[in-house]
């Protein structure tokens, strides 16, 4: 398992790690700051994030059975907040970026 934090989606408790390098690549103006993620956008980093330790996850199903308007937007947050390099708050800059 790798290491990240903890999120109760439905009635399971998830551990979210940092997301794949292919989902950074994929969606890097989201991760920097450059612009803001569609919902469908922050199903899929949240979905490729989890998919690294649950690997049996099926994303309809997941999204049908574990999302929902209530917990959404603070999972996505915490899936950012893990993808942070240390000292910096989901949506600031890097250091020496504007």
């Amino acid at each position: 398992m790798i290491m990240g934090q903890e999120i109760k989606l439905g009635e399971t408790i998830f551990v979210c790690p940092p997301a794949p390098f292919s989902c950074v690549r994929k969606y890097e103006n989201i991760f920097n700051g450059q612009s803001d993620a569609t919902l469908n956008q922050m199903a899929d980093i949240l979905f490729a994030s989890l998919k690294r330790n649950y690997p049996e996850l099926e994303q309809e199903q997941f999204e049908f059975q574990n999302l929902d308007i209530a917990n959404f937007r603070a999972a996505f947050q915490i899936c950012l907040s893990v993808n942070q390099p240390p000292g910096i708050e989901p949506g600031e800059s890097h250091p020496g970026k504007p």
